[in-house]
């Protein structure tokens, strides 16, 4: 036995020990001597020999009457075709109460010792818990049908379940996944990244901190394992930045009350990879960052990098977006020097360039018709534009809108697959603020071309069809984009993706609209398929899909509401009283979410947020929220930052997306498990 086999043996007879250890009456301590360890023996030889077939693993639970069996997919995007053999093989009939709302993946309790064990060992890995009768009988028909299952799959030939993308290909979709708040899209790319084996170490750690930026995660990001390694290898300008916003998110509440001290002394505490940073070019860099290295070259007394940074800030005239004593805090350290004016030094380098870069020739790339020239040639000027962020300093893609768009729809193929690596940072660029409505729709028509369907490419396609709808487009135009985007709607509308079109047809219904039949044959022609697979919605999807067809006028027939895991919890309108917190930019969306959880849940009470950066209203509304819902599309990571950094609960959840139906979904789930203390 290799090396490798036998430290994967070690970690599975680990995991065994732990699942079937306290908590789990089914094999207790995989002991030899008990009499009904053959009903589990075949499900546990099946995990040691690494079978190519979803894992199960059956469980009686030792405080209660209560037996399941828990399902676990090979891999992390395996999530609907496992599900579609735990329907196939046990489907209505062994599983308890019929039509399981699209027997979804379940949320694991890591503080149960079993739940646990499973969070440990298989990770992010789409796990089901499926119930039946009570009766013995019940028991061993369900185990029955589930080994059938494996043993069906385990002797299939091998095959590729999925076409395996190229790494610049990965990177282009995590990148766009994040711009676009596909959270769980950007988590799986980020896995197959580190599947391919194309990349190092180095490079998903920078990815990891990345997406830990994005979804606020502080605490985590600057607990990694891995950060100073990252530190110490040079990383690129927004992994140094999303460092900096971590340290930024512990300074918040000092600094929201004007206390300098206690943001000193939280520095010293929380930023010691800070005075590693200081060489960072600043002109890039948002306020936050900037903040950070300020309050640190004025605690280090280290006056050109502080004269550097305050030229910068002033270069590009945005010291009023800076917390006001922090900016007179430096300044005031600067005057004590007798250099109150801060002009520029041989030992301070100009804004545009930082100590270690001064004597480098200027990029050509110094604007979006030159970004994306440079990309779709694949040059190394392209890339290191989009990895550094150097587009972040530049006016908004809005002001070249029909340049670009021009440019995009003259690309052959071969370099209109390229340019896709920079549809993230466009999205990013425009935000909320200004639609540059023909690009966007020109990067649509891409998506088309090349079949962009996967998860995190159509919370893609959705963020860019809501940048070109608010640019007012003509009636011709506007028919168009629906047109594009329903062409190949059977190819991606499914109970599984129910939320991403939900997200479509809500759109439709906020944007202007100069052709009501282009609008209403969309809309149909995306709620029809889960109509007639309605009893496979959860019920999140299915409440709103229901709204969605009474505010279209589509004569639909719904079912009623049921509980939560195929009905066996209590409704949504039995939900005790709780507070939630909904974030996003997109104020439209948050109504229309909180207006869903106040009519499916009454004694609920939904509030929103859509600060830019902490302040002591965003910061009470998260200590009292029960359960909290971020959407990170175009997130401001200071907002997002001090939210988590505040949170007194574990209920924390993110969009899959930033349209209503995808925060909608992740509130219910957060109402359920906070309901039930999960």
């Amino acid at each position: 036995m290799t090396q490798p086999q036998e430290k994967r043996r070690e970690a599975v007879e680990r995991f065994l020990q732990r699942f079937f250890g306290p908590g789990n009456g089914v094999w207790p301590g995989l002991s030899p001597d008990f009499r009904h360890k053959d009903r589990s023996v075949p499900f546990v030889e099946a995990l040691r020999r690494g079978d190519d077939a979803p894992v199960v693993l059956p469980r009686a639970y030792t405080d209660r009457d209560r037996f399941v069996v828990y399902v676990i997919a090979r891999d992390i995007s395996d999530r609907a075709k496992t599900a579609e053999l735990i329907r196939a093989f046990a489907g209505p009939t062994y599983i308890a109460y019929e039509e399981q709302v699209g027997i979804q993946p379940v949320w694991l309790d890591p503080d149960d010792p079993v739940e646990g064990a499973i969070l440990d060992f298989f990770g992010q890995r789409p796990t089901f818990r499926l119930e039946t009768g009570r009766t013995l009988e019940h028991k061993r028909n369900l185990a029955n049908a589930l080994q059938l299952m494996q043993r069906t799959e385990a002797s299939r030939p091998p095959r590729l379940w999925r076409v395996a993308k190229p790494v610049g290909r990965l990177l282009a979709e995590f990148e766009a996944s994040l711009s676009a708040g596909a959270e769980a899209a950007s988590g799986v790319v980020l896995d197959h990244l580190a599947a391919t084996g194309g990349m190092t170490a180095f490079n998903l750690a920078n990815l990891r901190i990345k997406r830990l930026d994005r979804l606020g995660k502080s605490e985590e990001l600057l607990g990694s394992p891995d950060l100073a390694d990252v530190i110490r290898q040079n990383p690129p300008v927004p992994v140094k930045e999303a460092i900096l916003n971590a340290v930024y998110a512990a300074l918040e509440e000092p600094l929201a009350d004007s206390d300098l001290p206690a943001a000193r002394q939280r520095l010293q505490e929380r930023g010691r990879f800070v005075p590693d940073l200081l060489d960072v070019d600043a002109t890039w860099l948002g306020m936050q960052a900037i903040t950070v290295l300020l309050l640190a070259a004025s605690v280090l007394e280290d006056m050109p990098v502080l004269r550097r940074l305050v030229e910068t800030v002033n270069s590009v005239d945005r010291a009023d977006e800076l917390p006001q004593l922090v900016w007179d805090d430096a300044v005031r350290h600067l005057q004590a020097t007798g250099d109150g004016q801060v002009p520029a030094t041989e030992n301070a380098p100009s804004a545009a360039t930082s100590a270690s870069e001064s004597t480098e020739a200027p990029s050509p790339v110094d604007s979006w018709p030159t970004l994306l020239a440079a990309v779709a040639k694949d040059s190394a000027d392209g890339e290191q534009a989009l990895k550094n962020r150097t587009w972040a300093s530049w006016p908004s893609p809005a002001a070249d809108d029909a340049v670009l768009a021009a440019y995009l729809d003259s690309l052959e193929d071969q370099a209109a697959d390229e340019v896709w690596q920079a549809v993230g940072a466009f999205i990013d660029a425009v935000g909320y603020d200004r639609p540059a409505g023909l690009t966007a729709h020109a990067f649509i028509r891409n998506a088309v071309t090349f079949d962009r369907f996967g998860p995190g490419d159509l919370a893609v396609l959705q963020a860019l069809t809501e940048i070109a709808l608010r640019a007012a487009p003509s009636s011709q135009t506007y028919a168009d984009i629906l047109d594009e985007i329903g062409a190949e709607r059977s190819r991606w509308v499914s109970p599984e993706r129910a939320p991403i079109a939900l997200d479509f047809v809500d759109l439709l219904f906020l944007a202007a609209c100069p052709d009501l039949d282009a609008r209403s044959n969309l809309a149909y022609n995306l709620l029809e398929p889960l109509w007639r697979h309605q009893g496979r919605l959860n019920e999140a999807d299915l409440a709103f899909a229901k709204r969605l067809s009474q505010e279209f006028s589509i004569d639909f027939s719904w079912q009623d509401l049921r509980g939560g895991n195929g009905g066996q919890e209590p409704t949504l309108a039995d939900t005790p009283s709780k507070n939630v917190l909904l974030y996003s930019l997109d104020e439209a969306v948050l109504g229309r979410c909180a207006e869903e959880i106040q009519r499916l849940a009454p004694a609920v009470k939904p509030v929103t947020a859509h600060d830019h950066v902490g302040t002591n209203q965003l910061r009470q509304k998260a200590r009292t929220a029960d359960v909290i819902v971020l959407a990170t599309r175009c997130a401001k990571h200071a907002a997002t930052g001090f939210i988590t950094q505040n949170a007194r609960t574990k209920h924390i959840y993110y969009a899959d997306g930033s349209g209503s139906a995808s925060m909608l979904r992740e509130a219910v789930a957060g109402l359920r498990a906070a309901a039930t203390n999960r």
